[in-house]
């Protein structure tokens, strides 16, 4: 009998690990993404044409993707957000969206930290000086007592502000649909302009707006308080970059730590800036949460198939 058809459409999929023995056993492989880059739309169009389930990253996979993958059952995501699927193509044709939320939460918050810190240390700055003979210092920052707020207060967002609060960081939170509940001593705001204006750094941890439109555009950066440290390592949509490239240059934003972008590779104009701290979109890929993130898709994509062809 022959075995259902499955694409790897992920950019960085283990192909010698359990979770690719683990979907040999169960399937027919037609396609893997040995590219290293993000599929554009006509070649994940090429890519699925003869697959029914989808291993998939960040790719888009849009109304004309789902329209010409008429075999297509499952789309199979590691990782969390399922943003890039159009959902209404989807359900149209009767595609499954499964994702795996749990596995990257420690791996994207401990980044998190890793690029706030990077920050207030200065240590991107001095890496570069000494390799070039200068040893000129300047203070950094201590990261406790510092307000922060979480922009979406989800498993990631609850995590970060979990770490931070045992830094000693005060815990601001904008979230109006969490169903976390967190310690009394966070502050709940209202709005998003409440909680920019009263936070020394902010980390957006939230979903993207379904029309893509920026969440942090040039109406909130002029409601910062002055000097903040932005962070996003969630969507590149939720931050309009002109505007904040205008926002480092007015010193209302003192600094940024990007692993997101609106375009991915990301060659844009806030990498001429140096107190922008940026990664490629690595922040759920650790050796941990990736094994985790692989298996679980794959696993989620056996069930999906057993309940298919009961």
């Amino acid at each position: 009998m022959k075995r259902p058809s499955v694409a790897i459409t992920i950019r960085s999929f283990d192909q010698y690990g359990r979770a690719m023995k683990k979907l040999n056993d169960e399937f027919e492989i037609v396609y893997v993404n040995s590219t290293g880059l993000r599929l554009s739309e006509d070649d994940l169009i090429s890519a699925i044409q003869n697959a029914e389930y989808v291993i998939a990253g960040t790719e888009i996979f849009s109304k004309k993707v789902l329209d010409a993958s008429t075999n297509l059952k499952v789309i199979s995501r590691v990782g969390v957000g399922i943003d890039n699927v159009d959902i209404t193509a989807a359900e149209k044709h009767n595609i499954y969206i499964l994702n795996t939320p749990e596995s990257p939460v420690l791996a994207v918050a401990e980044h998190t930290l890793a690029l706030l810190l990077t920050i207030l240390k200065n240590i991107q700055k001095y890496n570069n000086q000494m390799r070039m003979g200068n040893y000129a210092v300047e203070p950094g920052q201590i990261l406790c007592g510092k307000t922060v707020g979480i922009v979406g207060l989800g498993r990631i967002g609850y995590r970060v502000a979990t770490m931070l609060a045992a830094l000693g960081c005060t815990i601001y939170y904008y979230d109006p649909y969490t169903r976390i509940s967190p310690p009394s001593e966070w502050i709940s705001v209202s709005s998003l302009e409440n909680l920019v204006s009263s936070v020394q750094i902010v980390s957006l941890h939230t979903t993207p707006q379904k029309e893509g439109t920026a969440v942090f555009d040039s109406r909130i950066f002029v409601q910062c308080k002055k000097g903040i440290i932005v962070i996003n390592t969630a969507r590149g949509s939720l931050i309009d970059e002109r505007a904040l490239a205008d926002a480092l240059d007015a010193g209302i934003v003192t600094a940024a730590g990007l692993d997101v972008f609106s375009t991915e590779p990301y060659r844009g104009e806030l990498l001429k800036y140096s107190q922008v701290i940026v990664t490629p979109h690595v922040a759920s890929n650790t050796i941990e949460s990736r094994q985790q993130m692989e298996m679980e898709a794959v696993e989620h994509t056996i069930d999906a198939k057993r309940r298919i062809t009961q």
